[in-house]
C-alpha cells in the first residue's frame, strides 16, 4: 500500500514517492492540456468528488501493481492477467458504442466516436495490440481469445455494460473516466517495470502500453468535459457509477494477484 497520494500520467520513469496529490490528479492537467480554473457550482464539485474517489482506489495502490513495479510479480500472474484483461479490452468498444447510441448531443457523440475509432480501427487495433503483449509474455494468441472468464472478470465486464447501456449518459461516461484517467500513469508504470525487472523492451510487446501512456490523456480529457456538461442533475448516479467501476477493477486485480 502506498503512503502518498497518487497523481496521474506523466512521460518518463515513474517515481512513486514523488507523485503529486489529488489536486492534480487528472493527467491532462499535468500535461498542460487542462487549465485549473476556480469554478464554482455543482459540476466542479462533482469532478472533484470523482477525482477523490479515483485517488482513494487508484490502481497503482493495489498490490498487483506495486509488485509489478517492484519486479516481484511472478510472470505466471502476468500471463493470467493478460488472458483475463482481454475480455475487457475486446469489449471496451461496445461500452463506447452503448453510450454513443444514447447520446443526443452531436458534440458528445463525436468525442465518443473518436475514442471508439482509436480503439477499434484498423489491423493494429487495441485488442490486437493487447494480444501482442500477451504473446510477448509467452501466452499463445488462441489461449488469450479462448480464455474462460473468472467471476471477477465477468463482474467487471457486466459493470461496464450496465453503466454504458442503463445508467444516465454522464454516469456511463464516469465509469469510462474512472479507468481511463488512470491508464496513462499505469501504462508508464508497467513499461518501466517490464524494462527494469523483466527484460522486456521490444516495441511489439510494449506497444499497447506505449500507446495508452499518451492517448488516454486525450480520452479522459474528453470524458471529463462530458461529465461536466451532462452531470448536473445526475450527481448521485455519477458518483455511484464511479465507485462501482473502481470496486470492480480492484476485484479484478484481486482475482489475478497471487497473494489474494
Amino acid at each position: 500500500m502506498l503512503s502518498q497520494p497518487l497523481g496521474c500520467c506523466r512521460r518518463g520513469a515513474l517515481r512513486l514517492a514523488q507523485l503529486p496529490g489529488p489536486s492534480s490528479c487528472h493527467p491532462a492537467r499535468q500535461a498542460g492540456r487542462l487549465p485549473q480554473p476556480q469554478r464554482e457550482g455543482t459540476r466542479m464539485d462533482l469532478l472533484d468528488k470523482i477525482d477523490a474517489l479515483i485517488e482513494e482506489k487508484h490502481l497503482l495502490r493495489h498490490s498487483f501493481y506495486t509488485k509489478w513495479v517492484a519486479g516481484t510479480l511472478p510472470k505466471e500472474a502476468m500471463q493470467e492477467y493478460s488472458r483475463q484483461y482481454y475480455a475487457f479490452e475486446s469489449t471496451f468498444p461496445r461500452f463506447l458504442s452503448g453510450i454513443h447510441a444514447r447520446t443526443e448531443s452531436p458534440q458528445a457523440r463525436q468525442a465518443l466516436l473518436e475514442n471508439l475509432w482509436d480503439e477499434e480501427h484498423g489491423e493494429t487495433n487495441h485488442p490486437e495490440m493487447w494480444i501482442r503483449f500477451a504473446e510477448g509474455m509467452g501466452v499463445a494468441r488462441d489461449d488469450v481469445k479462448r480464455a474462460g472468464r473468472n467471476d471477477a472478470t465477468t463482474y467487471l465486464v457486466e459493470t461496464y455494460f450496465d453503466a454504458s447501456t442503463k445508467a444516465p449518459v454522464a454516469a456511463g461516461v464516469a465509469a469510462l473516466y474512472a479507468y481511463e484517467a488512470q491508464v496513462p500513469q499505469v501504462a508508464q508504470a508497467k513499461i518501466d517495470g517490464l524494462k527494469q525487472h523483466y527484460d522486456i523492451a521490444d516495441g511489439r510487446t510494449l506497444g499497447f502500453f506505449q500507446t495508452h501512456a499518451s492517448l488516454d490523456i486525450e480520452h479522459s480529457n474528453a470524458e471529463r468535459a462530458l461529465i461536466e456538461e451532462f452531470g448536473a442533475g445526475h450527481e448521485d448516479e455519477v458518483l455511484a457509477s464511479t465507485a462501482e467501476a473502481l470496486d470492480a477493477w480492484w476485484s479484478f486485480l484481486d482475482a489475478v494477484d497471487p497473494t489474494e
